[in-house]
This record gives C-alpha cells, sequence and structure tokens, in this order.
C-alpha cells in the first residue's frame, strides 16, 4: 500500500487548523507523517498544534510568511519521507475517504510507476451556504481515468481551469523534487498551477473519480486576483520552457495553455487597474489573433476607460473575440 505524507502550510488560519488535521485524523487509509510548516503565525493557531500529542504529527516553524505557502511547502517535502505528498490548506478539509479513493485508483491502473500525481473532485463550500462541483468533475467527471500530459492540457484549456487544485491533489515525492518544486521567490501567485504543470509533464496524472475535499470560500486571509493585476502568470516561465521541449500537438497546447493564462489574468489587469502590453508580450496573437486584437485594445485609453466603467466586459470579449 502506498504510503502519504500531509503537508499542510500554515499563516494565521488558526479559526481554520483544527477542522483540517481532524479531516486528516479521520482517514479511513491513515498518512505516515502529518506535517504543518507555519510561516509565523501570530494568532494562536501554531500553539494549538504545540500542545497536541500526535505521533505522526511534525511542526516545523519558519521565521518569515512566504507568499502563497510556496517556502512552507517545499519546507514539508524536504522534510517529508513517504513516497506520496498529499497537500491539504489549513483552511480546507477532507472527506474521511480521501487518500483510501487515491489509494483505490493507483491500485486500478496498469502500470502505477509511471504516475506522478493522483487529483479527486472537490466542492467549493460558500459563506451563504451554497455550494458547487469542481469544473473537471462536472464537466468531464466520470469513473477513475489515467490521463497522459497532452490529454490533462487538453482538458486545461476546454475548461479554462486546472483539473488539479492544491487540497485535492496528491504527487510522487521524487516527481516534485526532480520537477524543481514549488516556485517559491519566483511568483506570488499561480504557482500551484505552475507546480502541477511540470510535475504532470513527466509522467501521467490520474483522477479518483470521487468527490473527496471540500475548498472552502470564506476562509480569512484568502489571496485575491486583484492583488495582482499586470503581473505576468507565473506558469508562463514553465510554459516557454515546456514547449522548447516538445513539438506537434503538444508543442501547441502548451502554447494553448499559455495564451489561456495570459488572457485571464489581462482581463483581470483591464478591470482593476488599466492593463499594461508589458503583461501579455507573450501571448500568441499567431494562434489566437482573435484574442491578440482584445488583448491589444483593452491596453488604449479607451478599452482601459470602458473596462473600468464596467463596458460590460462580456460585450468587449464578443466584439474582438
Amino acid at each position: 500500500m502506498p504510503d502519504y505524507a500531509v503537508v499542510i502550510p500554515l499563516y494565521n488560519k488558526g479559526p481554520h487548523i483544527e477542522r483540517a488535521l481532524r479531516s486528516v485524523q479521520a482517514q479511513t487509509v491513515q498518512p505516515r507523517e502529518i506535517i504543518v510548516v507555519d510561516d509565523g503565525s501570530t494568532d494562536g493557531g501554531y500553539e494549538w498544534l504545540e500542545g497536541l500529542e500526535l505521533p505522526n504529527l511534525i511542526l516545523e516553524r519558519r521565521g518569515l510568511p512566504g507568499p502563497g505557502g510556496y517556502a512552507a511547502r517545499n519546507r514539508g517535502i524536504e522534510l517529508a519521507t513517504s513516497e506520496w505528498i498529499a497537500f491539504l490548506d489549513a483552511d480546507d478539509e477532507w472527506r474521511p475517504d480521501h487518500l483510501e479513493s487515491v489509494t483505490r485508483a493507483l491500485a486500478a491502473i496498469g502500470q502505477p510507476d509511471r504516475v506522478v500525481s493522483v487529483f479527486s473532485g472537490y466542492k467549493d463550500v460558500y459563506a451563504d451556504g451554497r455550494r458547487s462541483v469542481d469544473p473537471f468533475t462536472r464537466t468531464i467527471g466520470g469513473p477513475i481515468c489515467e490521463m497522459d500530459f497532452s490529454t490533462l492540457l487538453g482538458h486545461w484549456v476546454r475548461l479554462n481551469a486546472s483539473p488539479m487544485w492544491t487540497s485535492a491533489t496528491v504527487c510522487r515525492r521524487t516527481t516534485l523534487v526532480e520537477s524543481g518544486r514549488f516556485p517559491e521567490g519566483r511568483c506570488r501567485r499561480g504557482g500551484d498551477k505552475d507546480t502541477w504543470l511540470r510535475v504532470a509533464h513527466m509522467g501521467t496524472t490520474v483522477y479518483t473519480g470521487a468527490i473527496t475535499a471540500r475548498y472552502f470560500r470564506d476562509s480569512i486571509n484568502m489571496t485575491t486576483k486583484m492583488a495582482y493585476a499586470n503581473v505576468v502568470p507565473c506558469i508562463v516561465q514553465s510554459t516557454k520552457d515546456l514547449s522548447a521541449r516538445e513539438t506537434g500537438d503538444v508543442a501547441g497546447r502548451i502554447r494553448a495553455l499559455q495564451n489561456l493564462e495570459i488572457r485571464n489574468y489581462a482581463l483581470v489587469s483591464a478591470r482593476t487597474g488599466g492593463l499594461e502590453r508589458s503583461t501579455w508580450a507573450d501571448f500568441d496573437t499567431e494562434l489566437d489573433p482573435s484574442g491578440g486584437r482584445l488583448l491589444s485594445f483593452l491596453s488604449t485609453p479607451l478599452g482601459a476607460l470602458a473596462a473600468r466603467l464596467g463596458f460590460t466586459l462580456k460585450r468587449i470579449v464578443k466584439r474582438y473575440v
């Protein structure tokens, strides 16, 4: 049976960490290690953990907060000795069968040695009580399935969203290390998707066919897109590197993904502070001429004004795309 380390980055999520940890303790397949790396919390969450007596709990405290929890997760990867690392953010939780579903999925695959990552479905939980199923499960779903890198890219572009989400993702530890781990120091947002892309490129990815995680949208200290307007998406460096190493359909899908991520960030920038041309300099206009026209218009004073006035961005997109 695979052995698991659970890595939880913690930064001022004291009101939520107990819920996350209890969901780990309730797993029908127990992890061998639970590693919590704190980024200097000041709300008492870390002290609460120190008071617990759990034989498989490993606590580590860093001095300074690291954006996105990337440095904390990397430290967790360093401390882990298990074959597989399951990631859980401190404000999310798992159903009791989360690791069991991962184990079952790996057992169902003919050649599990080539699998580098496994992900499950999840539900968004909102403050008003609403719940929604993740895009991959809602749109594609189905039973346990294994997909190569090209297939994963195809789903990503089609859904306009990464099929993999952090608290529902499990990766082989050696692959995480070989792929470069999380991009600490390189980006402030979007580093999770960047990591899943590099990991997936090294093997195959498996979907468990089960919804076993919950993403709480009402949590404190959540990052927002608005704080990162006119920032080149973190994933662009990796898509450029990978597309240079690939050919044919795979290279084309990587470029399509790069365009998608740049366009999504650009639309946020246009709505907030105006779109700078440098933000989308790596957009492939030959691959998507209409998308290039849209971004060019949004970079003009008229486009910026229209976006700021809420000139229904959908209308602008419709006009140019």
